[in-house]
């Protein structure tokens, strides 16, 4: 018992420090590792294999690949292209920019997404007289929702389909899909609807006009100034669409997600060997990302092996023995926390959980019990929209705003995200609850 509470000392001791933000989330689970294995709850060994390598190596694949793309230019073309294609016009520039955000949220890490759009989204509605503000913040929430739609597009997703057996990116695309798609419709009818005075097209304006057409004229001269070769478009394309098709076809092959990122990356630097500078590329890569990852597992390795997560499991079970009462417990608690701290943590202690409770009666002889995962994974992706510090991307994208003197508070942005995080988590409980009784 002396143990157990150690060890959730040490995790609570971690989760507080995240919260606060007062140290660094890497040194924090980097020590906590450390303390676990210095006290003996752990030994190396079984410290090294807590650690879920596949997640690691998908993490880091994917980092590699996205990084070697925007080194090329790619993601600069992309986003000068939308600019123009949206012709100043306010209505477009709405629907195109957060599609163009959701679509890419999918495939690329949330930071990366609102690091390419959000200063276009700034720069597009401040050329045209508009106030910026929740053109952004739409940016911010469609990159969290698009992000929840694919194993490779949020971190909580990497954590559930890398450590849960026979999930892969197919069964992703297959359950979330149709509540992400809902969402978006969801979020950008809300919008509209409460903010369609800002959000609509102004053609009979000549300010308007006058504006949009001194805005066209900076970003056609940015696209004369900025040249990509149309094979490296080419190029980017198909190692992008091929990296996608290994993921699809993974029932077939039978190679793993991690390997797919892995093989990507390499054929991407391959390519574009004469254009990459490695050891800028590297420089890049979030390496402290990938300890952060490496000390939780180790964290949550302990509480596995003291059976803390195991009473965990238990108490669920006397919480409840209805299966949908507890989908839509674990879609709600993920959403909630998640809006308040750091989702990886939580997600990362579930996943044990629930992989246990699973196999415990009533849930093992009931076959929506699986719900429970998607339950996890909606939760934890559009909860992060929930607060300014619920998603890395919030708060990336709030310090690019305050850069180009956009002020925008806690409170401003909670005013704008409560209600959307409600009304996305609503159409997951309503997807779930509709699953269930197929």
């Amino acid at each position: 018992m002396l143990v157990q509470a150690f060890v959730v000392a040490v995790f609570i001791s971690i989760f507080v420090g995240i919260v606060l933000d007062k140290v660094d989330k890497t040194l924090l689970a980097a020590s906590g590792a450390v303390i676990l294995i210095l006290s003996g709850v752990l030994s190396f060994e079984s410290a090294i294999h807590s650690i879920d390598f596949d997640t690691l190596a998908l993490l880091l694949g994917m980092m590699v690949f996205v990084e070697g793309l925007t080194a090329v230019g790619i993601f600069k073309w992309l986003s000068l292209k939308l600019g123009l294609i949206t012709r100043g016009n306010p209505l477009y520039i709405f629907l195109l920019i957060n599609i163009a955000t959701a679509f890419l949220s999918a495939f690329l890490d949330n930071v990366t997404t609102v690091l390419i759009l959000a200063p276009l989204m700034i720069s597009l509605t401040q050329g045209i007289g508009l106030p910026p503000k929740i053109f952004l913040l739409s940016v911010i929430f469609m990159s969290n929702i698009g992000g929840a739609a694919t194993m490779i597009g949020d971190p909580p997703n990497i954590l559930i389909g890398s450590q849960v057996e026979h999930l892969g990116f197919v069964d992703f695309l297959e359950y979330m899909t149709a509540p992400v798609l809902l969402s978006i419709l969801v979020v950008i009818g809300y919008l509209k609807l409460t903010k369609g005075d800002l959000i609509r097209s102004r053609d009979d304006m000549l300010s308007w006009l006058f504006a949009s057409n001194l805005m066209l004229a900076d970003i056609r001269h940015q696209a004369r100034t900025f040249e990509l070769k149309r094979s490296v478009k080419h190029k980017s394309l198909f190692v992008f669409i091929a990296v996608i098709a290994g993921f699809l076809l993974h029932p077939v092959t039978h190679i793993e997600p991690p390997v797919v990122a892995i093989t990507g990356a390499v054929f991407l630097l391959l390519v574009f060997h004469k254009q990459i500078n490695l050891h800028h590329l590297f420089g890049k890569i979030e390496w402290h990302t990938l300890l952060f990852f490496a000390g939780l597992f180790i964290v949550v390795g302990a509480l596995e092996e003291v059976g803390v997560l195991e009473t965990i499991s238990h108490l669920l079970v006397s919480l409840t023995s209805n299966t949908l009462v507890l989908i839509l417990i674990i879609l709600w608690a993920s959403a909630i926390l998640s809006a308040l701290v750091d989702n990886i943590p939580f997600v990362a202690v579930m996943i044990p959980v629930l992989s246990d409770l699973i196999h415990q009666e009533p849930f093992a002889s009931n076959p929506k019990s699986h719900l429970l995962w998607w339950a996890l994974a909606l939760g934890a992706c559009f909860g992060g929209n929930g607060s300014i510090i619920g998603a890395s991307a919030n708060v990336v994208s709030v310090g690019i705003a305050q850069s180009k003197g956009i002020k925008i508070s806690f409170m401003e942005f909670a005013k704008e995200a409560v209600p959307v995080t409600f009304l996305t988590i609503l159409v997951s409980t309503l997807y779930l609850t509709f699953l269930y009784f197929m």
